[in-house]
């Protein structure tokens, strides 16, 4: 899925050092396969580089006073523009006998693959993709066929998609969009987490899905998205790109980081996040209390002009900067930029301010090195 972020991959290759996990090729999706075992880079010998508490607290406070949206807008690049381009737009018109057959294959939860490549056209996978775990429940000569239906009445073939291939286990498994019988979308349908389409109606009566979007998962870490998208005449776009899980357990850099979003409702789009901070030590043994620890709620209005969902974070406790700064991504200058306030409090916590200290230091490294 994914396209490269070279940014990430620096992060995530230090990681790689200090034996956390392991270096995805950036080239390719990173939910495409199971993580790989690490394989031990060479350590450079170079001398350490030595900061004093008050150059550290002066770099904390020139980061404090500078402008978040410049730190925003680079983060949030990398994920929006696989946003704006993981639904691939399509204008497949089927005869009436196709779309007979495809509502057999429904209900059958299968389909061969020779009728498979006749009704969606471009088709890449074959009958070896239809592993169910241990036990194979498709013939030979089939795939499973999945169908995702946004409206109440099953029945009613109106607006819907259809999972083509075992989605847990085949790469090249794909959803299909239709409108009636014409496919006006697909996307790239592999999941190991196997993220189901949903759907809500919108203010104006299009139909809304969504489904969650795997960046990157391992041991203690984790970066998943919400994607919704809209029907929109024969077409579907893109209408809000949101959190739904950032997760690093003790990372190289020192910051230990938690958000979970949760769909509540979806009149209007209502989403609870849980999320929290902390600090860990280079041993990632000591870890402090947290510095942050909350949950609100976030809401979202449709806007007819741009054709989006804007998030009312005015109305809740985080902004989207601080959503933002829960990516796995170089977001630590937005971090101590828009959590400066809680950070300056808790740097006069006994508990947490060596840990803090220690982590402002790899941020400087960092920045005074490699992220120059």
């Amino acid at each position: 899925m994914p396209i490269p972020f070279n940014i990430i991959s620096k992060i995530i290759c230090f990681a790689l050092v200090f034996g956390l996990l392991g270096c995805h090729n950036t080239t390719k999706p990173v939910n495409k396969r199971p993580l790989k075992k690490a394989i031990k880079a060479k350590e450079k010998s170079h001398k350490e580089i030595q900061y004093t508490e008050g150059q550290l607290i002066a770099f904390f406070d020139s980061v404090g006073k500078l402008p978040a949206q410049p730190f925003a807008d680079k983060v949030a690049f990398y994920a929006d523009s696989i946003f704006k381009t993981f639904t691939k737009p399509m204008n497949r018109q089927l005869s009436t006998a196709d779309f007979k057959s495809l509502k057999q294959a429904i209900t059958a939860k299968r389909i061969r693959v020779n009728a498979a490549k006749r009704i969606f056209g471009e088709f890449t996978v074959d009958s070896n993709c239809n592993s169910n775990g241990l036990f194979d429940s498709v013939k030979r000569g089939y795939v499973y066929l999945q169908a995702y239906h946004f409206i109440r009445n099953k029945n009613k073939f109106d607006e819907f998609a259809v999972g083509v291939a075992d989605r847990g286990h085949c790469e090249g498994a794909m959803i299909y969009y239709f409108r009636g019988n014409k496919i006006i979308a697909k996307q790239d349908g592999y999941s190991r987490f196997e993220s189901e389409p949903e759907y809500f109606t919108n203010v104006d009566g299009e139909n809304i899905v969504y489904r969650q979007y795997q960046f990157a998962e391992g041991s203690g870490v984790g970066w998943f998205n919400y994607f919704f998208y809209k029907y929109d005449g024969d077409k579907l776009i893109p209408v809000l790109n949101e959190l739904a899980n950032g997760n690093a357990q003790g990372s190289w850099i020192g910051r230990v980081i938690w958000l979970n979003a949760t769909v509540k409702r979806t009149n209007p789009l209502t989403i609870k996040m849980v999320y929290y901070n902390q600090f860990v030590n280079k041993d990632k043994i000591e870890f402090g209390p947290n510095v942050i620890n909350d949950s609100t709620m976030v809401s979202y209005r449709w806007d007819e002009k741009s054709k989006t969902l804007i998030g009312q974070y005015q109305k809740s406790k985080i902004s989207k900067a601080q959503i933002l700064s829960y990516y796995l991504e170089d977001n630590d200058l937005l971090f101590i930029n828009v959590f400066n306030r809680p950070l300056k409090v808790a740097l006069n916590n006994k508990e947490n301010r060596s840990l803090i200290l220690s982590y402002l230091r790899n941020v400087k490294v960092y920045q005074d090195t490699v992220g120059r």
